[in-house]
């Protein structure tokens, strides 16, 4: 597994391996939550070549080496092989492999065990598109954003898909309102998703996106949030604000749905929706203006 912090990703294998490296959380993270695996106490996680290492205080105690497969390709189960047993050697202490599978179906034949030799064998542990966990916590989803994009890109078209984008959007825009790599890898994440999700979940989530107060990395999304401003950026804030209050189950009234659609000041759209994400009931959205 390479280390990319600098480098914007070129294809969707690379854009799948920066969100371990720029947080190696995930690859345990998934481990818990897909398979229910006990993952040792650590209190320090790192990108290791060939993989991810979990350290409690400074000893390895879990190694994993994360792979992300996009075809069926028997030959690359030797390079998976040949990684878990350098993790082990290198670290000497229990190592994983985690196979990144971003199709709907077909994980299955990818988790047949790598039998070296008797009693000698390597279990892939494969998470396909469907088996990815749904994050709709916005609290979730600020600590771990790597985790909520790869929920959005699983089940934003799902019955939940409005929470799940609301959810990443908080992620996405906390981690945005950092300084250095974690604001880049903000803008990278925002990029990727709106482009990667399906039509219809791309509308909402460049509604969402497209009024953030960082400039976005990609020409796209530059173009975007342009065409946005030009044809009424309060609009589409309000819009947005509704969105997101809904989407976090309130129930908006009819009087304060008129009042948010009819602002046409982009200074005020904009306090809305910063506020949306945290209020306790909608009609505090409003209450200072």
């Amino acid at each position: 597994m390479r280390n990319v912090f600098r480098m914007p990703p070129t294809t969707e294998h690379e854009m799948w391996l920066d969100l371990f490296t720029n947080n190696p959380r995930l690859a345990p993270d998934l481990l818990s939550e897909t398979f229910g695996m006990p993952v040792p106490s650590y209190d320090e996680a790192s990108v290791e070549s060939p993989g991810i290492v979990l350290r409690y205080r400074g000893r390895p105690v879990l190694a994993c080496v994360v792979e992300v497969q996009r075809d069926h390709d028997p030959r690359r189960r030797l390079t998976w092989a040949e990684n878990v047993t350098a993790a082990y050697a290198r670290h000497d202490c229990q190592t994983i492999l985690l196979v990144m599978w971003p199709h709907a179906h077909g994980a299955e034949h990818l988790a047949t065990p790598i039998v070296l030799g008797p009693s000698s064998v390597v279990t892939p542990h494969v998470i396909g598109m469907s088996a990815l966990p749904l994050v709709t916590d916005e609290e979730q989803a600020i600590a771990n954003p790597e985790l909520a994009t790869l929920s959005a890109l699983a089940h934003a078209d799902g019955p939940r898909g409005k929470e799940v984008l609301a959810a990443v959007s908080a992620g996405v825009l906390s981690l945005g309102k950092a300084a250095g790599e974690k604001e880049e890898n903000a803008k990278m994440y925002a990029d990727y998703l709106s482009e990667a999700l399906s039509r219809t979940a791309s509308e909402l989530w460049r509604t969402m996106m497209g009024v953030a107060k960082y400039e976005y990395k990609s020409e796209w999304a530059r173009r975007y949030v342009a065409e946005g401003r030009a044809e009424g950026k309060a609009q589409g804030e309000a819009e947005a604000v509704l969105f997101i209050l809904e989407s976090r189950d309130f129930e908006v009234s009819d009087q304060l749905r008129e009042r948010i659609l009819a602002c046409t000041d982009p200074a005020v759209t904009r306090k809305w929706l910063e506020r949306a994400f945290t209020v306790a009931t909608p009609e505090e959205l409003v209450q200072w203006d």
